[in-house]
């Protein structure tokens, strides 16, 4: 059973107790990320988040480091575009020991120069290298004309004058305004009863988080449409499309899914059959959505040989006008359904998954995340919701595309052009 517990200064707590096991998943999540960030300081949250196991008074990066593996924990972190999240996996015998550490980097790292200097290098590593990584780009780009106008167009990682120009000063000063109580959710599950936790967090985080308050503003909705591309000597295209959809925690977010699932995400899905099993176009080619507090995608992604891009445009544009036209079958949406509910129940046997699903919920919309409703929400999804969906949201007035790839394939046209 999901507890949850609100702290006077606006500190959420959300646990699960799973005695059956001996690990415990832990995460700090802030609701701090691109999204919130200014073209000035693009970047300053993933810079945080590396900086922050940088040392403290107390110990340096490597006794950070060591201690977690002393204690046969393992450690990361990881930014989005509206949230950032600081986790580690312990037994249950060094949760506290943890904890502890972990509250400790939290709120009492000290970002001394000389270490920043040096990660500043790593991050710049980071950025060079997703230049190297054709798919990512594609997600970025589809970002930028996707949320064109908004802070989601920017990418998570920043670009590299703002990195080597990030000091410790300006990391406080973000941590100041974002990593406020109220705008922060501890989130454990596994072997550790709720009145634990509370007591964990009144001891090792209520003392040093403070009584500041967030202000911010969430990016708002966006209507989608434009192109972006970035001509590089790839040996393969990859291009995206995508259509604005649903925000996160929507009651369309199952109908969705069964959506996804069904043109693109399983092995039977129509453009892996069509694309791949049939025409032998591509390589690969999915579904994904994303969702944020006032915004939503569902895109499609694709890598292919320049050559038949052209025809697997062609052969998307077919499959999205009978998906709208004839709608989805039973026999589809029943598989469907039984993916997503077979896919929510593995996910609630790891511990750190599900600490990640309850943490993110929590931050989102401020209630316990229930397994039981998610899967009433799957198993209630009609062919006649799908068909609506596909009616409302598939508006190619609205669609954005993004490429990546040899100029001589694009040329000065746009893959909007196809649509």
């Amino acid at each position: 059973m999901v507890k949850s517990t609100e702290f006077s200064n606006g500190l959420k707590l959300v646990t699960e107790h799973f005695s059956g096991v001996r690990s415990v998943s832990v995460g700090f999540w802030v609701g701090a990320g691109s999204g919130f960030e200014t073209a000035a300081n693009n970047g300053i949250s993933h810079f945080t988040e590396h900086v922050i196991f940088k040392g403290t008074d107390k110990y340096s990066p490597f006794e950070i480091a060591k201690l977690f593996e002393d204690y046969g924990a393992s450690v990361n972190a990881f930014t989005s575009k509206e949230s950032t999240c600081y986790y580690f996996k312990s037994i249950d015998e060094n949760l506290e020991k943890c904890f502890d550490l972990l509250s400790h980097i939290f709120y009492e790292s000290t970002f001394p120069k000389e270490e920043l200097d040096k990660e500043r290098k790593v991050i710049v590593e980071e950025i060079n290298m997703v230049g190297d990584e054709p798919e990512d780009i594609c997600y970025d780009k589809l970002a930028e004309c996707s949320y064109s106008g908004t802070s989601l167009a920017r990418t998570i990682l920043g670009p590299s004058d703002n990195v080597l120009r990030f000091d410790g000063g300006d990391v406080r000063d973000y941590m100041r305004r974002m990593y406020t109580p109220d705008n922060t959710v501890v989130s454990m599950v596994g072997n550790i009863p709720h009145e634990l936790a509370v007591k964990l967090v009144e001891k090792y985080v209520l003392p040093k988080c403070g009584m500041n308050k967030c202000e911010k503003t969430y990016p708002e909705k966006t209507v989608g449409g434009g192109f972006s591309k970035y001509e590089k000597d790839f040996e393969q295209v990859n291009f995206a499309l995508s259509f604005p959809t649903i925000e996160f925690d929507n009651a369309l977010s199952s109908v969705q899914s069964v959506v996804s699932f069904c043109l693109g995400t399983g092995m039977s899905s129509r453009l892996f059959q069509v694309l791949r099993e049939q025409k032998g176009l591509v390589y690969n080619v999915y579904t994904s959505c994303s969702a944020y507090k006032n915004n939503g995608l569902f895109g499609i992604y694709v890598n292919t040989g320049g050559k038949n891009l052209n025809a697997a445009l062609a052969a998307i544009k077919d499959e999205l006008t009978v998906l709208c036209e004839k709608g989805l079958t039973e026999e589809e949406v029943a598989r469907a359904k039984m993916q997503l509910k077979s896919n929510s129940l593995f996910a609630v046997e790891n511990m750190l998954s599900t600490m990640h699903a309850y943490g993110k919920y929590a931050l989102y919309t401020g209630k316990n995340f229930s397994i039981e409703e998610n899967l009433k929400r799957i198993a209630s999804v009609t062919r006649g919701q799908t068909a609506e969906f596909c009616e409302r949201f598939f508006d190619t007035s609205k669609l954005s595309a993004a490429y990546v790839g040899k100029a001589e394939y694009i040329g000065s046209g746009s893959l909007l052009d196809c649509f």
